[in-house]
């Protein structure tokens, strides 16, 4: 019995082991779009965190001033357009008009963080925003499969939303 014990021990340390090595290492998902407006207009949209529910499909209430350090919060929309996950991400970078970036944890950094990063950048026609979302910790390499199925998608609806309000002229 504890021959089985100290084995069973050992599996569950080995696991942990590759997880969280596996876990170190940062996931990406990254989509882009381009917008026939100024960096200057994205970024006003973009940063103006109690507005988010008027245009995003994805985001349900959101509020938060968006400045470094600062806590925003976000409630998704779930099943039926209901609530779904809310979380509380910090602001750890803000220069304005071109990176605006949040983290979001789950349990601890240790265990899941999430960044959210829009960056800007000027083109001929107006904007290229380069809207990324950024994995890490042990348990991104047990969700991974189901992140990289559904978040392309929710990011880029939510670009294609950004760019209807904003080249409509819809405010």
């Amino acid at each position: 019995m504890r021959k089985c014990l100290i084995i069973l021990f050992l599996v569950a340390l080995g696991l942990f082991l590759v997880l969280w090595i596996k876990g170190n290492d940062m996931r990406k998902i990254q989509t882009e779009i381009e917008i026939a407006t100024s960096p200057e207009a994205v970024w006003d949209v973009v940063t103006d965190i109690d507005k988010w529910s008027e245009w995003s499909p994805i985001i349900n209430q959101s509020s938060g001033s968006a400045s470094l350090g600062s806590e925003l919060t976000i409630t998704m929309i779930g099943k039926g357009e209901s609530d779904g996950p809310n979380y509380s991400p910090v602001v750890t970078v803000f220069e304005k008009p071109t990176l605006f970036r949040w983290r979001g944890k789950m349990i601890s950094e240790f265990m899941f963080t999430n960044d959210k990063v829009f960056e800007l950048v000027k083109t001929e026609i107006g904007a290229r925003v380069i809207h990324k979302e950024l994995f890490k910790g042990v348990l991104v390499p047990l969700f991974w499969g189901k992140l990289n199925e559904s978040v392309p998608s929710m990011l880029d609806s939510m670009n294609a939303a950004l760019k209807e309000k904003l080249e409509s002229g819809a405010e």
